[in-house]
C-alpha cells in the first residue's frame, strides 16, 4: 500500500514538473513573440520615418532652382518689351510658363521618364537661347531605348544651369551644351557638358548646384548613385551622373548601350 502511494506521488510530481516546464516554455515563447512584434513595429516605424524624411529632403532639394534664372529671364523680357521685340518676349513667356507650371505642380519625390526630363531641360535651354542669341547651341543624345527609363525629376536642372552660368554667360564665343544618356552594366549614365573656354573652367567648384544633385542622388538611391565632374578634355566642363537603371519603378536587366 505504501509502495502504491509512493508511486502515485512520484507520478503526480513528474506530471507537475512536466506541466511546469510546459507552461514556462509557453511563457518564454509568448514573451519572445511579443518582443519580436514590438521590434518589428519599431522597425516599420523607423523605416516610415526614414522614408518621410527622405521625401521631405527630396522636396527641399528639388525646389532649390537657381532664382537668378528667373530674375535674368524677367530682365530679358523687360528688355524685349522696351525694344518692341514682341515675338521673342511671347516665346519666352510661353516657355517660362510651361517650365514652371510643370516643375511646380509635379510630385518632387516622383521619378519621371528620361524623355520628359530632357523635354524640361530643352524648355529651359530654349529660354536661354533667346537670352544669348548666337552664343548657345544645344545637342541632346538619348538612344530611343532609354527614353522611358525613370530618373529623379529635374535632376539635370542644376547641371544645365551651371553650364549656362559658368560656361555660356562667361564665354565670348558660341558654346555648345550637350546632354547625353547611355547605359552600362545595369547603370544609367547621364552626362551634361559644355565646351566653354578652358580659362573659365578652373573657378568651378562644388557649389549649391552640384551639392544639390549629389544629395538628391544619395537620398533617392541610398548611396548607390554617384556624381563625377571636372574639366573636360579640349575645354569646358563635364558632369556625369551614374544611377541604377530603372524602368517603371523597377530595376532593368543589364544592358550596354554606348
Amino acid at each position: 500500500m505504501q509502495a502504491m502511494h509512493e508511486s502515485l506521488l512520484a507520478l503526480i510530481t513528474e506530471s507537475a514538473v512536466s506541466w511546469y516546464f510546459f507552461i514556462a516554455a509557453w511563457g518564454v515563447l509568448y514573451v519572445a513573440l511579443s518582443y519580436a512584434a514590438k521590434v518589428g513595429h519599431a522597425e516599420r516605424n523607423a523605416m516610415a520615418y526614414k522614408a518621410k524624411a527622405q521625401a521631405a529632403q527630396l522636396r527641399a532639394l528639388r525646389y532649390q532652382i537657381n532664382p537668378h534664372f528667373l530674375f535674368n529671364t524677367l530682365n530679358s523680357l523687360s528688355t524685349f518689351v522696351l525694344q518692341g521685340r514682341t515675338r521673342e518676349a511671347e516665346h519666352m513667356i510661353m516657355n517660362l510658363a510651361t517650365f514652371f507650371r510643370t516643375s511646380l505642380t509635379s510630385d518632387p519625390t516622383a521619378d519621371v521618364s528620361l524623355s520628359d526630363e530632357i523635354r524640361m531641360q530643352r524648355l529651359y535651354l530654349d529660354i536661354e537661347q533667346i537670352r544669348f542669341p548666337g552664343r548657345l547651341s544645344v545637342v541632346s543624345d538619348v538612344p530611343p531605348e532609354l527614353e522611358n527609363v525613370r530618373v529623379p525629376s529635374l535632376i539635370l536642372q542644376p547641371l544645365v544651369e551651371n553650364a549656362i552660368k559658368h560656361g555660356v554667360a562667361r564665354s565670348g564665343r558660341s558654346v555648345t551644351v550637350r546632354i547625353e544618356a547611355r547605359s552600362s552594366n545595369g547603370s544609367l549614365h547621364l552626362i551634361v557638358e559644355d565646351d566653354a573656354d578652358s580659362a573659365i573652367v578652373s573657378p568651378r567648384q562644388e557649389g549649391v548646384g552640384l551639392s544639390n544633385v549629389r544629395e538628391r542622388l544619395e537620398a533617392r538611391f541610398d548611396g548607390t548613385a554617384k556624381a563625377r565632374y571636372g574639366p573636360r578634355k579640349g575645354g569646358g566642363f563635364r558632369v556625369e551622373l551614374v544611377m541604377p537603371l530603372s524602368r517603371d519603378g523597377g530595376f532593368s536587366e543589364n544592358i550596354d548601350r554606348r
